[in-house]
This record gives structure tokens, C-alpha cells and sequence, in this order.
């Protein structure tokens, strides 16, 4: 008997918390936006007709050979092989230059 009134207690907690999230969120209040459902299943509005035609329309098969043919681009890649060639020429030769340290100044190691 323990239990039943935990689970009866727990769902009214649940059904309160849902109350008082959607009243903070809606300003018609949750009680009228139920109302309003509900009205809608019998009478759509036309964005809810369409939304309900495009859902039942026949899925189209299509193979991804065929699809990637229809949606080809013609033109230049994303990447140019001769600008990937030339970033990877400065960044060579900017990691290859040794930065050499000026005479009589030498790096010591702070120690802590």
C-alpha cells in the first residue's frame, strides 16, 4: 500500500513540476494551450495540413551513386592541390629557421 501512494505521490509531484514549467513558458497558460490542441486535431490550421500531406508522401529511393551524381558541382574544390603546396613550402621554412641567441646573452633557467 507503501508504494502505491509513493508512485500516486511521485506523479503528482511530476504532473505539478509540468504545470509550473510550462505556465513560466507559455504565456497563454497550460490549460489553454491543451484547449488549443486539442481543437487543432479536429480542425488543423493550413501549415499543419501541409505538414501532414508532406509526412505521408512516398519516401523517393535513390542510391547514393545516383545522388552524388545529381548533386556534383562543377569547378574548383574546396581545396587547391597548388595553394596546399605552396602553405606547406612557408610552413617548412619558417619551422626550419633557427633563431639563434645574440653573443653574451645567455638563457638561464630560473629555478623555483
Amino acid at each position: 500500500m507503501a508504494v502505491v501512494i509513493w508512485i500516486l505521490l511521485s506523479l503528482l509531484a511530476a504532473a505539478a513540476v509540468l504545470v509550473l514549467v510550462s505556465s513560466r513558458s507559455d504565456e497563454d497558460g497550460p490549460w489553454r494551450t491543451f484547449r488549443r490542441g486539442w481543437k487543432a486535431r479536429r480542425d488543423p490550421d493550413p501549415e499543419q495540413a501541409a505538414a501532414a500531406r508532406a509526412a505521408s508522401a512516398a519516401p523517393v529511393d535513390l542510391s547514393l551513386a545516383d545522388f552524388l551524381r545529381a548533386t556534383a558541382s562543377e569547378g574548383d574544390g574546396y581545396l587547391n592541390p597548388d595553394d596546399l603546396v605552396e602553405n606547406v613550402r612557408h610552413a617548412t621554412e619558417r619551422a626550419t629557421a633557427v633563431v639563434r641567441p645574440r653573443r653574451g646573452r645567455e638563457l638561464h633557467r630560473t629555478s623555483r
